[in-house]
């Protein structure tokens, strides 16, 4: 089995990586391994999951980030919450809005899931040297 992606999408997929992340490629810590497994992955990623999916124009970059965070947090995905949270904050995200959408996971995803996430984006927060306030 082939995985192909069109040059475009791919063009357009590592526009929106760098928009992102900062960089192009599609590599984070949760992953890594699955990309270097399997020939051909990282070009499918980068250009079905960020070329055709994250370039459309109807929700912008910064939405998108919230909601996956969102959904990776109710699925349990904590090395992927890790990623979008960077992800989050160097689209501008603030560290108050992230804990938020933790907030928001609880009573649909439960306690567990967001404590999981919450833990995953201060080991991040400490990385970046960035404080969380939540007050008022």
């Amino acid at each position: 089995m082939t995985l192909h992606q069109a040059e475009e999408s791919k063009a357009r997929g590592r526009a929106v990586r760098k928009a992102i992340s900062g960089s192009e490629g599609s590599r984070s810590t949760g992953n890594a391994a699955g990309l270097d497994m399997v020939p051909g992955l990282e070009d499918f990623v980068i250009g079905f999951n960020f070329g055709e999916i994250w370039s459309r124009e109807r929700i912008d970059l910064r939405t998108r980030c919230m909601i996956v965070l969102g959904m990776m947090t109710a699925l349990g995905r904590t090395p992927q919450v890790g990623a979008y949270t960077r992800y989050a904050l160097h689209l501008g995200i603030t560290p108050e809005e992230i804990a938020e959408v933790f907030l928001q996971a609880i009573p649909y995803a439960g306690l567990p899931a967001a404590f999981n996430a919450m833990q995953a984006a201060t080991e991040v927060f400490k990385e970046q040297g960035v404080t969380v306030n939540m007050e008022a």
